[in-house]
């Protein structure tokens, strides 16, 4: 039996293929993935079909080698924030900063197209991006409690699973389409929300002033 593209390790890149494989995921960002067939990334890319096809299997492939990158990135940068100066809420509204921005400049229908065309390499993203985020809000609440920014009754466990749950709930809708405003939009309300709902009366008062010196 074959293993799916979507679960087979790739073979490692050299240069010029990390350069093609970078520049495709944001062409994907930017345009969508339905959008753009290997002809059109050809074209961007100012490169032969031929030499994509050196690098990548095909389409489905080259898909899922871009999106397992851009969650590279996104775990070193999500680990950089975690361990950077300030404190839990000096965090938590950078990584929402870093998030907005990145949700900011994707086009809205990547996540419609990776779920509905490439079912099998977003199946197999999926815990990972799941561990990622989960990863990030029980380190973040379990400082915020030791630093008096975030109330000492929490439970982190359940914080972090009903953090994830409203996150993969605005996924679902913006796979489907049904997200009622842009998704950049929606993560920096649920994030507020997020902080809020779990910030102690010391931390309410300091984000407020966050928000005051950042109006």
């Amino acid at each position: 039996m074959t293993q799916d593209h979507a679960t087979m390790e790739p073979n490692p890149l050299d240069p010029r293929g990390l350069e093609l494989r970078n520049r495709c995921t944001q062409l994907f960002g930017r345009f969508g993935i339905k959008a753009m067939s290997m002809d059109d990334l050809a074209g961007h890319l100012a490169c032969s079909k031929k030499t994509l096809y050196k690098y990548f299997t095909d389409k489905r492939d080259l898909v899922s080698q871009a999106l397992h990158s851009h969650l590279d990135g996104l775990e070193a940068q999500m680990d950089d924030v975690m361990h950077g100066e300030g404190n839990a809420i000096d965090l938590a509204l950078r990584e929402m900063e870093n998030k907005h921005k990145m949700l900011s400049a994707i086009n809205s229908t990547v996540l419609f197209d990776l779920k509905k065309y490439y079912p099998k390499v977003f199946e197999a993203t999926h815990a990972r991006r799941r561990n990622m985020i989960r990863r990030v809000v029980v380190h973040n609440v379990t400082r915020g409690m030791e630093q008096g920014m975030y109330r000492a009754d929490l439970n982190v466990d359940a914080v972090a699973d009903l953090h994830l749950a409203l996150v993969e709930d605005m996924v679902r809708q913006a796979e489907n389409g049904t997200l009622a405003r842009p998704l950049a939009e929606h993560f920096k309300a649920l994030f507020t929300y997020h902080i809020r709902g779990i910030a102690s009366a010391e931390g309410v008062a300091y984000l407020e002033t966050k928000r005051l010196t950042s109006s």
